[in-house]
């Protein structure tokens, strides 16, 4: 009987060892049977596969060719006419033959006004593939570290799994034992069923997060995938270029500066088009059996149209383009503000909030633990302090996407790439 109590006893502290062990130092264990993807990775696969960038590179493309179209003279123009034709005459003799060309001489301005508009052209275009280029690693880099943030909460969800069933288990013992009762088997028991709702969650909301990734990354499906930047570590915003003015690289104020580029080619046009080009003729003509040469200019006289509507639309276009650069820097600025504001804000609430109360959490499930194994402390107790520590690894984990999200923004903000 002695001996009998002495394997019941070790038995007991056999299981409760398995347990009521501490947590772990790394709660996010990665599974390295899956491909690991890094946020590098998942970007050049977007930029190589997104179909967005190729239809604006065939746009830059067009442009390019517009440009090298802007730049050829204009084709000459040959007349060949015979006057004074009659029945029974000598064509030699009686009949007048001409035989001339004419070529446009571009003097009003139109030639270089259509090449600087081709080059505004090219330039918008290049600056519109750029800026579909940001677009698509700003999203890339959103949607990966949600997915990441997402890939954790699952982690933690099925380690939450795990120890419920050891506890579940224990407590069957137990209870076969006759040494709990069945309310209290049956509030084990509904704690694991908790967390196996909460896991089977976090999988399908992994799975939705790594689906959007991979639609952000062109492909149709993801793989399996081991999403493998390291999200407890607080990564730091890369530096911006200028101190000044660092938003003055973003994209869009790029593209605000190209439109009044733009617009002041326009400008240049609609002046050249109010003003007459030369056409100018060399040729040939015979008549009364004497052959002579012929040559000319014509061009229309701008008397009454000028071309002054066009001229004036194409100053209000430049001033229009001018006010919209002026909303953009501000909206640049604000948005810049905001960033920072907010990365500064979850570097706080992550260093000086959510780290000690996370670190607090788990030394009380830990001594929890200790005090139930001891018989210091009851079965609620001991629910209640794993709850704890459950909510309070959620919220940190939670905390910690936000934080990733206000750097990618952050450096967004300031015209840096991911």
């Amino acid at each position: 009987m002695r001996q009998t109590n002495i394997f019941k006893s070790r038995l007991f502290l056999f299981v409760i060892g398995i347990v009521l062990v501490p947590l772990p130092p790394s709660i996010f264990a990665e599974d390295t049977s899956l491909r690991a993807l890094s946020l590098h990775d998942a970007i050049v696969s977007a930029l190589s596969k997104r179909p967005e960038l190729q239809a604006a590179a065939q746009v830059e493309g067009s442009a390019l060719q517009l440009r090298r179209q802007a730049g050829f003279l204009p084709n000459p123009r040959l007349f060949y006419q015979s006057e004074n034709l009659r029945p029974g005459v000598d064509f030699t003799q009686g009949v007048d033959t001409f035989a001339y060309a004419t070529e446009v001489l571009e003097v009003s301005g139109k030639r270089g006004a259509r090449i600087a508009t081709a080059n505004s052209f090219v330039n918008r275009s290049q600056l519109m593939l750029e800026q579909q280029k940001r677009s698509i690693e700003l999203h890339v880099a959103q949607t990966y570290w949600d997915a990441l943030r997402l890939q954790y909460l699952r982690t933690l969800a099925e380690q939450n799994v795990g120890y419920y069933r050891e506890i579940l288990d224990y407590h069957e013992k137990r209870f076969n034992e006759g040494k709990i009762a069945a309310v209290d088997l049956l509030r084990v028991r509904l704690e694991e069923a908790r967390a196996e709702a909460s896991a089977d969650s976090s999988r399908l909301s992994e799975a939705q997060g790594k689906q959007k990734l991979a639609r952000e990354m062109g492909l149709a499906a993801p793989e399996s995938w081991r999403l493998s930047e390291p999200f407890d570590v607080l990564n730091l915003p890369k530096e911006a270029p200028s101190t000044d003015t660092p938003q003055g690289e973003r994209i869009e104020i790029r593209q605000a500066r190209q439109a009044i580029d733009t617009a002041r080619a326009n400008l240049m046009t609609q002046k050249a088009q109010g003003r007459p080009d030369v056409d100018a003729l060399l040729g040939y003509k015979h008549t009364a059996g004497f052959n002579t040469m012929i040559a000319g200019f014509q061009l229309n006289l701008p008397i009454f149209d000028r071309n002054q509507g066009a001229v004036a639309a194409a100053r209000f276009d430049i001033e229009a383009n001018r006010s919209t650069l002026a909303a953009v820097q501000q909206q640049s600025a604000s948005d810049l503000a905001l960033a920072r504001m907010s990365y500064d804000t979850w570097k706080r609430q992550i260093t000086d909030r959510y780290r000690p109360l996370l670190d607090q959490a788990v030394d009380i499930a830990n001594i929890s633990r200790a005090a139930y194994r001891e018989g210091g402390t009851d079965l609620l107790r001991l629910l209640d302090a794993e709850k704890l520590r459950v909510d309070t690894q959620g919220v940190w984990v939670e905390a910690l996407g936000n934080y990733h999200q206000s750097v990618v923004s952050l450096e967004y903000a300031e015209g840096l790439e991911p």
